[in-house]
């Protein structure tokens, strides 16, 4: 992701430098980018960094944004597992003057605009289900490593435990918060580290709206694909060919959705995304608006954390206990589920 950044920054005219804990990194990207890179964090911030991308392991996060609010230098975050709650960032924000911004990648898709903007003309209250899959295949991730060697193959930052917030994201955004979580947490393949590959998700939305999450990085033909129920009219997403299809009952017709700036369905660069999202970010430096919130952002771990809430007690658990109950500033799970069973 430090990578793909780098290249997003500076396709938008941004000077870049860098910092990675690994030598070898800090050489590659000076070599592959034409950027200086430094030794340590407060070197960089010394050499004059006006705002920081952090695009370490989700388990560095916090540690980060502790030292980007200390220096005074707004920052932007790649997606997390667990954020802090809202007013942890506020407090933060109001000492140091500075804010920073969490990833919302998912709302500079194409399709995901495009779904939004129907289902709002529709009304959300048109919406009877929601389902959606994302299977993946963890060695697929980076194919240059072993997963036993970076976070995603971990048992406390696994790939499977950090999609769940991730592919919430577009729900989210498309659909409105979630009331409540019943799920189901597995392990369906050998791995050679101690991880979770699957989550299955039954939401509870507060529109009232009932919708299915299903997470597997176990499948070795990836895909994702979601489908979307309304009172008279279907919507199916299938990500492989970027295709948004609409389903009417009263023409029984289907129609492709091609939205504005897309060129081909199926030609479509994922680095766009990523693009749009980083220019977002620089644009709200220069006072503009931003697209999510730390509100939105702590929302989606709740989901996470009433999940597996959920596995461990074989019960439904609302966000609102995911709320109280947990802080965000601890990845392991066991001491959230002794305070909710106490």
């Amino acid at each position: 992701m430090g990578k793909r950044r780098v290249r997003d920054l500076r396709s938008l005219n941004h000077e870049v430098v860098g910092y990675d804990v690994q030598s070898a990194r800090n050489a590659e990207a000076s070599q592959r980018f034409g950027i200086a890179t430094h030794g340590s964090f407060d070197e960089m911030l010394s050499a004059g960094a006006e705002a920081i991308v952090i695009s370490t392991p989700p388990d560095q996060h916090v540690p980060y944004y502790e030292k980007c609010f200390r220096a005074r230098v707004p920052f932007f975050s790649e997606a997390n597992i667990f954020t802090p709650r809202a007013s942890w960032f506020a407090e933060r924000a109001a000492a140091s003057g500075v804010r920073g911004y969490p990833s919302a990648t998912w709302q500079f898709y194409p399709l995901f605009q495009a779904l939004r903007e129907q289902i709002s003309a529709l009304g959300r209250e048109s919406v009877q289900t929601v389902h959606y899959q994302y299977g993946g295949y963890l060695p697929y991730w980076h194919p240059s490593e072993p997963y036993s060697q970076y976070y995603a193959g971990q048992r406390l930052t696994s790939a499977a435990r950090e999609m769940v917030p991730f592919e919430m994201e577009w729900l989210h955004w498309v659909f409105g918060p979630v009331r409540a979580v019943c799920a189901v947490q597995d392990r369906r393949h050998d791995w050679t580290t101690d991880i979770d590959d699957s989550y299955f998700l039954l939401l509870d939305f507060e529109s009232g709206l009932r919708g299915t999450l299903i997470i597997e990085l176990h499948q070795v033909a990836p895909f994702r694909i979601g489908r979307v129920s309304c009172v008279d009219d279907a919507f199916t997403i299938e990500m492989a060919s970027h295709e948004l299809l609409r389903y009417n009952k009263s023409t029984d017709s289907w129609r492709r959705l091609k939205p504005a700036g897309m060129r081909a369905l199926g030609s479509f660069d994922f680095e766009e995304i990523y693009r749009a999202e980083i220019a977002d970010f620089t644009n709200a430096l220069a006072g503009g608006a931003y697209a999510k919130t730390w509100q939105d952002d702590r929302h989606l771990s709740n989901i996470l954390f009433a999940a597996e809430e959920s596995w461990a007690r074989k019960s439904w658990v609302t966000i609102d206990e995911a709320e109280a109950q947990y802080d965000g500033l601890t990845l392991d799970q066991k001491q959230g589920a002794q305070r909710i069973a106490s």
